[in-house]
């Protein structure tokens, strides 16, 4: 009987295990050089990207799309549309976002229709809002030029995203 149960119980207990056991994923880095030239050459604005982050934070995620072209939703772009994001040291992923058309939805969907707190931060000369969104869960910085707008965003406090403001530069 005691082997019986063995026979039934060991395949059981390593397919359980196999099942659930969760590797930890990995993440790819995205080549940023090749979308990022091809932005500056075309965007009407000046393409924010970070400068001077630690080596722990990763390119993930990479798109630029002239008004009316392919987005990565597949729908056509609305205005000149930039987005770069990193996978932070602690795993969280902050990004920024640009367009210069739409920008009262664009902030809408970028904040996850958020809504804008009183707080601001000065962080590299500019003046960013804080938007926090309606479950409260991600937050984000706004800043305005014109009829441009910049977002940036990510499951996390301001203090990381005051970081990764920071490091944002203009070619």
């Amino acid at each position: 009987m005691v082997i019986s149960m063995a026979v039934i119980m060991i395949p059981l207990l390593l397919i359980a295990w196999i099942f659930t056991s969760d590797p930890e994923p990995t993440v790819e880095p995205v080549d940023v050089a090749p979308v990022l030239a091809q932005a500056e050459e075309n965007a009407p604005y000046p393409i924010m990207r970070p400068t001077d982050l630690p080596d722990e934070w990763v390119p993930t995620r990479v798109a630029w799309a002239a008004d009316g072209d392919r987005w990565i939703t597949n729908d056509p772009a609305v205005g000149n549309s930039w987005q770069l994001g990193y996978l932070a040291p602690n795993g969280i992923y902050v990004a920024v976002q640009q367009r210069d058309r739409g920008v009262e939805s664009f902030v809408s969907d970028v904040t996850l229709d958020g809504r804008r707190e009183p707080e601001v931060s000065e962080v590299a000369g500019r003046t960013w809002e804080h938007w926090i969104s309606r479950d409260e869960r991600s937050r984000s910085l706004v800043w305005r030029d014109g009829e441009m707008v910049a977002v940036v965003t990510g499951d996390t406090d301001y203090d990381q995203l005051n970081v990764f403001a920071g490091a944002l530069a203009t070619g």
